[in-house]
């Protein structure tokens, strides 16, 4: 796992080597204090095969993130079937839409909605 933090903006990649599933949710929890204060965009288009399970793991951590600090909580997973979202994230196929999601939300959080 790789984190960089750019502007207001924390980067979180999988890599290869990460073990996925719990692992992987719990030491993005350890890290989190020293993100909590930035948007997050978690990326996940590295994986072979991203499932919804992936994606729920991180469902917990990204409510409690937009509703407690007000900040931008995005998945990047690459193409995947809208079926399998969970109801309430933001999961997105490219960075691009995910850098667009947080400017979105942003402008939506400064003008009160």
């Amino acid at each position: 796992m790789q984190i960089e933090v750019k502007d207001n903006i924390a980067f979180i990649s999988y890599e290869k080597n990460d073990v996925m599933g719990r692992p992987f949710r719990d030491e993005i929890k350890r890290n989190y204090k020293t993100i909590s204060s930035n948007n997050i965009i978690l990326d996940l288009s590295s994986m072979d095969t991203v499932l919804s399970k992936h994606i729920k793991d991180f469902s917990e951590l990204a409510t409690y993130h937009t509703k407690t600090n007000k900040k931008s909580f995005v998945l990047v997973t690459g193409p995947l079937s809208l079926k399998l979202l969970p109801e309430g994230l933001q999961v997105v196929p490219t960075m691009n839409e995910a850098l667009d999601t947080v400017e979105i939300e942003e402008i939506e959080r400064d003008l009160g909605f």
